[in-house]
C-alpha cells in the first residue's frame, strides 16, 4: 500500500545514517485539571507558588483558571521530552495544596454547570486582557464544558539539515532555483505535505492512544441525550469507542449556530488565505451575542468566525513562532511554517505523566511516516474522509471488522493500520542505529499488538477499569490519587525544581513589566494588534476584524 514511502526509507538509509535527524525536535504540551480531592473542579486561584501563567514558558493554564497546561521546551529525544514533562509535575505537586490534586484524564467529571468552570485570568495587562476575552469568547461561542475538555499537543520539527535530502526523495523541483529562499520554500511545502499525510492517517492516534471512551453523565448537559451506552446512573461510555474527547461530544462546533469554517488543505497558501477569511468575516449571530456586554465588558474578541487563528479546530496545525505582537497566521504567512502541531492525543490515566517513552517514540514515527509519504493535495472529499474516520475510531474503533474510508475505497482498519506500521519497520531500525536502544522497534511491536487484539489499547484498559471500580469517576480518581502520591514520593530532580523556580520569580517580573507597560486603552491596543490583519482582508474586499468594534 505504501511502496513509494518503503523505497524512500531503503534510499535514506542508504544514503544517510539516522545521525541526518539527531536535530528534530520534540515539544509537548500536556493539559490537566486542578480538582479538589471530591473530583469537582478547582474554583481557586492559579497557585502562587506556579507562577504567573501569562509568563511562564512551562507552566501555564488553558481556557480554565483550573486547567493547567505543562510545556516542555524542544527537545532532541522522546526521553528528554518525558524527563521534562516528568519534572514539571513533580513541581507542580510539590506546591499543590492538600485539598487539590491533577485530574489525570482527558474528560473532566462532576460538572455543575457553566459556572462551576471559571475561565482563566491573566492579570491586567494589555495582552492579558486578550488573552482573558478570548476565552470568554470560546465560552460564548461553544460553551465551557467543551473548553474543560484536556489533551496532549506533540509538537514536532524536522532538522533544517533534513530538507534537501526532502527535495532529493520527492525529485522535488517546484522551487524556483534562483529564489533566495528554496530551503525555506521547500521547508513549508514538506511540513503542509506532511500535514496532510498526517491527517489522511489521522485515525491511527485515537485508535492506538485513545483512553477516553467513557464519560461522567455530568458532563453531559440537564436534559441532553446522546447514544452512549449506559453503565450506571453515573457512567456512560461506547461499548468500542477510543476517544470520546474526539467524538460527538468532544472538539466540534455548535449545531445550533450553523457556520461555514471550511479551511482549504490543497496548499499552504489556501490554508493561510482561509483562515485570514474567517478571522475577517463576521459572523451575524455573534454580532447579536455583542462584542461587550450592557455594562460595556468585552464577551468576545470580534463578531467574525474566528476570533484568532487558534480558534479554528484542526487534528494537525502548521505552526511558526510569532515574533513581539506579531499574529500567528501572519507569523505562518510571513515565515513559512517551523513545525507541526498534532492535537489528537488523550491524556492517558495510566501513565503518571499522562504520556510514556514508547507514545512519544511512535507519534515521531507517524511524521517519518508522513515525511517520506507521497505528496497529494488534500481535497474537499479528503478532508471528509479523515473526519468521518476520526469520528469512527473515536466511537467505534475497537468494534470486530470494523471499517474505514481508505483512499481506494472500503478498508479494515486492522489491514489499513498494519500497512502503516510495515512500511516504518525499515525506518525504526535505523532509528535504533544510533543508540543501544531497541526503543523505535520496540514501539512498532506493541503497536501491532494493539492491532491484533484491540483488548490491549488503552481505551479497552480503561473500560476494563471502570468496571471493576463501577464508575468513571472512581477510576479516573483511583488513578489520579495513584499518581499524585506517586510525584509527592518521587525524588525530585533539584536542577529542574532550580530551573522551574526560577522561571516562576521571572514570569512574576515580566508579567508586572507588562503590565507597567500596558498604558492607553485597551481598545487602542486590540486594534493595533488586529490591524496587521487590514491589508489583507483590504486585498480580499473583506471586513478589518475590528470594523465590528467601532459601534458595540
Amino acid at each position: 500500500m505504501y511502496s513509494n514511502l518503503k523505497q524512500r526509507a531503503s534510499r535514506l538509509a542508504d544514503e544517510a545514517g539516522p545521525e541526518l535527524l539527531i536535530d528534530r525536535r520534540i515539544g509537548l504540551e500536556k493539559e490537566s485539571l486542578r480538582v479538589m480531592v471530591s473530583g469537582t473542579i478547582a474554583s481557586t486561584d492559579h497557585p502562587v507558588c506556579l507562577g504567573k501563567a501569562l509568563t511562564h514558558p512551562s507552566i501555564t493554564t488553558d481556557f480554565a483558571e483550573a486547567l493547567l497546561e505543562m510545556v516542555t521546551p524542544p527537545c532532541d529525544s522522546a526521553a528528554k521530552a518525558m524527563h521534562y514533562l516528568t519534572g514539571i509535575h513533580q513541581f507542580i505537586v510539590s506546591c499543590m495544596e492538600g485539598d487539590e490534586q491533577i485530574w489525570n484524564t482527558s474528560m473532566p467529571c462532576i460538572l455543575r454547570g457553566a459556572d462551576s468552570i471559571r475561565i482563566g485570568e491573566y492579570g491586567d495587562s494589555h495582552q492579558g486582557r486578550m488573552k482573558h476575552i478570548y476565552r470568554r469568547g470560546l465560552g460564548a461561542r461553544y460553551g465551557k464544558r467543551m473548553q474543560a475538555i484536556a489533551g496532549i499537543h506533540f509538537n514536532f520539527s524536522m532538522p533544517e539539515s533534513s530538507w534537501p535530502r526532502w527535495q532529493s526523495l520527492h525529485a522535488d523541483s517546484t522551487a524556483s532555483v534562483d529564489a533566495p529562499n528554496v530551503l525555506d520554500q521547500a521547508r513549508s511545502r514538506g511540513y503542509f505535505q506532511m500535514m496532510q499525510n498526517l491527517m489522511r492517517v489521522g485515525w491511527m492516534v485515537p485508535y492506538l492512544f485513545g483512553a477516553s471512551p467513557a464519560i461522567c453523565r455530568t458532563f453531559l448537559a440537564k436534559g441532553e441525550t446522546s447514544d452512549l451506552d449506559v453503565l450506571n446512573d453515573s457512567t456512560l461510555y461506547a461499548a468500542h469507542g477510543t476517544s470520546l474527547r474526539m467524538g460527538k461530544i468532544g472538539y466540534r462546533y455548535r449545531d445550533d449556530q450553523p457556520i461555514d469554517l471550511s479551511v482549504r488543505h490543497t496548499d499552504i497558501h489556501a490554508y493561510i488565505d482561509d483562515i485570514i477569511g474567517h478571522v475577517t468575516s463576521e459572523h451575524p449571530p455573534y454580532k447579536a451575542q455583542g462584542i461587550r456586554d450592557d455594562s460595556g465588558i468585552y464577551q468576545q474578541l470580534s463578531a467574525n468566525r474566528l476570533q484568532i487563528e487558534n480558534e479554528y479546530y484542526g487534528t494537525v496545525r502548521p505552526k511558526q513562532i510569532p515574533e513581539k505582537g506579531e499574529l500567528p497566521i501572519l507569523a505562518l504567512k510571513n515565515r513559512g511554517v517551523r513545525y507541526l502541531e498534532l492535537r489528537s492525543v488523550d491524556v492517558n490515566m495510566f501513565e503518571p505523566a499522562g504520556i510514556n517513552l514508547e507514545q512519544v517514540a511512535m507519534l515521531e514515527l507517524l511524521m517519518i511516516f508522513a515525511w517520506l509519504g507521497d505528496a497529494k493535495p488534500l481535497c474537499v472529499d479528503g478532508m471528509q474522509r479523515c473526519s468521518n474516520n476520526i469520528n469512527t475510531v473515536a466511537h467505534h474503533g475497537r468494534q470486530p471488522d470494523v471499517q474505514l474510508e481508505g483512499p481506494d475505497g472500503p478498508i479494515p482498519l486492522k489491514d489499513w493500520g498494519l500497512s502503516i506500521l510495515d512500511s516504518l519497520t525499515g525506518v525504526a531500525a535505523w532509528l535504533d542505529e544510533s543508540s543501544d536502544d531497541d526503543l523505535y522497534s520496540r514501539t512498532l511491536q506493541l503497536q501491532r499488538e494493539k492491532l491484533h487484539d484491540p483488548e490491549t489499547t488503552p481505551s479497552a484498559q480503561v473500560m476494563k477499569g471502570v468496571r471493576e471500580a463501577g464508575s468513571f469517576f472512581d477510576f479516573a480518581h483511583e488513578q489520579s490519587s495513584k499518581h499524585q502520591s506517586a510525584f509527592a514520593s518521587m525524588q525530585a530532580d533539584e536542577d529542574m525544581h532550580d530551573l522551574l523556580k526560577t522561571a516562576v520569580a521571572k514570569s512574576i517580573e515580566d508579567a508586572a513589566k507588562l503590565e507597567a507597560a500596558s498604558t492607553g486603552s485597551f481598545d487602542d491596543y486590540l486594534r493595533d494588534i488586529m490591524s496587521q490583519l487590514d491589508p489583507y482582508a483590504s486585498a480580499k474586499g473583506l471586513q478589518t476584524p475590528m470594523t465590528s468594534l467601532a459601534g458595540s
